[in-house]
């Protein structure tokens, strides 16, 4: 054979191969990468509970004295109240440990409900106080028609109702705002129950604390119960807000009048009978942070939101701020790996291609994984990374699932089945 014919069969040769394209067998990638760590945090829940005052004694005591507590009507900062600094919530108990297995919905632990009877207790006083209130505009009324010469104490009993009213205003705006918070939290139990209840296990593992099957739907309707009762309460409030806009505006025309003179003392009485209506009003309104305080009980409980095992939990007794983590749970799903990929090893990927994932620790072949992500920009990979790649070279960075659950935070390595037409070979080159 000449030249010319060995070269016509090397091009032939190649040509082939060329062709093929993705029809041979498909060229594996292997690269480093990490097993995800992902938890689940069961968080403090932001229970309302008296704030501590971090003043510490240095802030000017401002504003009318209360003739029933005897305290000023500002006697702290504002950023303790802004910020929420002060305000801590205590786990009275927690009944799970590190390596326990849990599932949704199961309770893990309760947090210390005292300051909520305390505040219940306030609730009820602030009320009876709004109740005694109504007796004594009574009394005024019944003095304007004896002694005209009492109009200077009438005035000062309505400076008083209308500093009263505009207490209670606050404390409906407050309540207001914590019926919000606490309705977002029954609404997230009764999704959890409804959820538990549509997809309750046929067998209810050993070890789990699920409540009764039959019970749920004694669960999901008193939720459902006190939401409505929440919602009932907040437009009344609403409304109870209104009228008293209204009946202040009117109170203070009235109070004008006091200063005209005795002669005017029947618009005085006039006054102090609105006033009179609006503390009845506020009175009832003042039953609504009662229910408001106790539709928390059922916020003070912790529970899970998933199937796993719990890695970390504070101890019964530590005192935290609402938010803060009390518990987290590794979730039983499979696992998410990690990777960064070089611009010419990214040219070689696309999302769905299979891998095998294979640690050390592993034996047979290991195991099947999917490229379900792959990242939309370069960067550097951190030096905490498991990588070949040199730490200051550019890179993209892909995930894959795993077809089980893997060791969280181990190194692996990724072998990536991928097969692309040849450059030129595409329909579109051609």
């Amino acid at each position: 054979m000449n030249l010319r014919s060995l070269l016509a069969a090397a091009t032939a040769g190649t040509l082939t191969v060329a062709l093929a394209g993705c029809t041979a067998a498909p060229s594996a990638l292997v690269v480093s990468g990490t097993v995800e760590d992902r938890l689940e945090t069961v968080a403090v829940p932001a229970v309302t509970v008296p704030a501590v005052n971090l003043d510490a004694g240095f802030t000017t005591l401002t504003g009318a004295t209360n003739p029933v507590t005897g305290r000023t009507a500002n006697n702290t900062s504002a950023v303790g109240a802004t910020y929420g600094f002060g305000t801590f919530v205590r786990l009275a108990a927690v009944s799970v440990t590190v390596g326990d297995t849990v599932t949704v919905g199961q309770s893990l632990g309760r947090v210390d409900t005292s300051a909520l009877a305390a505040q219940i207790a306030a609730a009820k006083a602030d009320a009876a106080v709004a109740a005694a209130q109504v007796g004594l505009l009574g009394d005024a009324i019944d003095t304007t028609y004896d002694k005209q010469a009492d109009i200077k104490d009438a005035k000062a009993k309505v400076l008083d109702a209308i500093n009263k009213i505009h207490d209670g205003k606050k404390k409906l705006l407050k309540a207001r705002s914590s019926a919000r918070k606490i309705r977002a939290g029954l609404m997230a139990k009764l999704h959890a129950a409804e959820d538990l209840f549509a997809n309750y296990p046929p067998v209810v593992p050993p070890g789990t604390n699920l409540p009764p099957k039959e019970s749920l739907p004694g669960i999901i309707a008193g939720l459902r119960a006190g939401i409505k009762k929440l919602d009932a309460g907040v437009r009344k409030i609403n409304r109870l807000l209104r009228t008293l806009a209204r009946g202040l505006k009117k109170a203070t025309s009235g109070l004008r009048k006091l200063d005209d003179a005795s002669a005017k003392i029947t618009d005085a009485r006039g006054s102090l009978r609105d006033l009179k209506e609006l503390a009845s009003l506020q009175a009832e309104a003042l039953k609504v942070p009662v229910d408001l305080a106790r539709l928390q009980l059922p916020l003070a409980e912790l529970t899970s939101g998933v199937n796993g095992v719990v890695v970390s939990a504070a101890r019964a007794g530590s005192v935290l701020a609402p938010g803060a983590r009390a518990i987290s749970i590794r979730e039983t799903r499979p696992s998410l790996v990690t990777a960064w990929l070089a611009p010419d090893q990214l040219a070689q990927v696309c999302t769905g291609d299979a891998a095998s994932i294979v640690g050390d620790w592993m034996t047979g072949d290991g195991v099947p994984a999917t490229l379900t992500r792959i990242g939309t920009r370069t960067d550097y990979p951190a030096t905490s990374v498991a990588t070949e790649e040199v730490h200051l070279t550019r890179a993209v960075e892909v995930e894959f699932t795993a077809s089980e659950q893997l060791p969280a935070g181990v190194p692996v390595e990724l072998h990536i089945n991928s097969c692309h037409p040849a450059a030129g070979n595409s329909d579109t080159d051609r």
